[in-house]
């Protein structure tokens, strides 16, 4: 009877484990035959309006506006969302040549607020479509050009190369391992497959007639409540290799411990609200978004999965046993897959040596995430910077 009960326990873990490890297996292996689209002969000029959302991002965004002001053509315009800062932001975008929109501290606070706000004053400017990309992110020379090739075929909606910038503390090679499945290898594998890619939030490029259709009103992973709406539009998202950029890293373990369960919990409450309406959509984007939002995250997947075996192990419960042995596998080949595409280089096998506190870290996260949603998401505020 024991046997019995230990062999369901491990059932119940291996489920959820299996959505996430067969769903990340056939986009990575669909991304070994990604090819980035060739632009045209003939690419039409685009006007771009980039927009920055920025709180309190003294540190970081004048490195951000560099970059940008040293790839923007002559008509392009570069706004940023002085979203309620209580330092330098403004001035320091003022100093660099932006348009400033300040957003004063009674306004309603958030990510998705601000974006509103400057899609509100772009009504009154000329452009032909836009760029958001967050007060922490560095575009990669040629971004703009590269965007403005991507959308010469008429395509609406684009999510440019996004990345974490590179370093050498644990903290950096785990944000650049999970950047490496999100922002490059899932990316690859849904577009490979001719399935919508996911808006990121930094790096995404919109046509002017889908902004002015759009709301971004999530108060957690707004980038992904607005993909899920475009899916339920058939508009298509198509991934730009060619445009790359990298945003800065949590500061610490409890700043990203935040970050996570701000992502954690924008998925859970984009589940609660889209699965429904995703499923009765019956296209396959539609039915691929409800299966990668109702699939746990990659490590706590993982960890599932392991126990699992373990669990099936102990059952004496073989057949289950190397049935989630090959669910792990199958996430390990994910992540070496993702590894070699984002050529994070041999320090990532730190990464994976502290894979089993780092699974435990997650699992904490996503407990973290559960309970902060009782009653509803709720608004995280933005990420601190040490």
């Amino acid at each position: 009877m024991l046997s019995f009960v230990v062999a369901a326990l491990a059932v119940v873990l291996l489920l959820p484990a299996a959505m996430t490890a067969l769903h990340l297996g056939v986009m990575a292996t669909s991304s070994l035959f990604f090819r980035d689209r060739r632009p045209p002969t003939t690419v039409p000029p685009v006007r771009f309006l980039v927009v920055i959302p920025a709180h309190n991002e003294e540190l970081l965004l004048g490195t951000t506006l560099d970059a940008v002001m040293a790839n923007i053509r002559d008509r392009d315009q570069v706004l940023v969302v002085d979203d309620r800062s209580e330092d330098r932001t403004g001035e320091i975008a003022a100093e660099r040549g932006a348009i400033v929109l300040r957003r004063e501290p009674g306004e309603e606070p958030g990510r998705a607020p601000a974006r509103q706000a400057a899609i509100a004053l772009s009504r009154t400017m000329e452009w032909d479509a836009m760029v958001m990309i967050d007060a922490d992110s560095v575009v990669a020379d040629g971004f703009f050009d590269r965007c403005e090739e991507a959308l010469a075929d008429g395509t609406a909606a684009l999510q440019a190369r996004s990345e974490a910038a590179k370093g050498r503390r644990l903290v950096d090679l785990v944000a650049l391992a999970s950047f490496a499945i999100q922002g490059v290898t899932l990316p690859r594998g849904r577009e490979a497959l001719g399935l919508p890619v996911r808006l990121r939030g930094t790096g995404m490029v919109l046509r002017r007639d889908v902004v002015e259709k759009m709301e971004f009103r999530a108060k957690a992973s707004e980038d992904l409540q607005v993909s899920l709406d475009l899916v339920q539009e058939g508009v298509g998202i198509h991934h730009v290799e060619t445009a790359q950029l990298r945003s800065a890293n949590a500061d610490s373990w409890k700043i990203a411990s935040t970050q996570k369960q701000r992502y954690e919990a924008g998925r859970m409450g984009a589940a609660r609200e889209f699965v429904p309406q995703l499923l009765r959509h019956h296209s396959v984007a539609s039915l691929e978004a409800a299966w990668f939002i109702v699939s746990p995250p990659f490590a706590m997947a993982a960890g599932l999965g392991a126990m699992s075996a373990i669990l099936a192990a102990l059952a004496g419960a073989w057949p289950l046993f190397w049935v989630a042995v090959a669910m792990v596998a199958l996430l390990g080949w994910c992540f070496v897959v993702a590894s070699v595409q984002a050529r994070v280089g041999p320090r990532i096998i730190l990464a994976v040596l502290f894979a089993p506190a780092y699974i435990v870290w997650k699992l904490a996260i996503q407990l973290r995430a559960a309970l902060r949603m009782r009653g509803g998401v709720k608004e995280f505020g933005a990420t601190a910077r040490q």
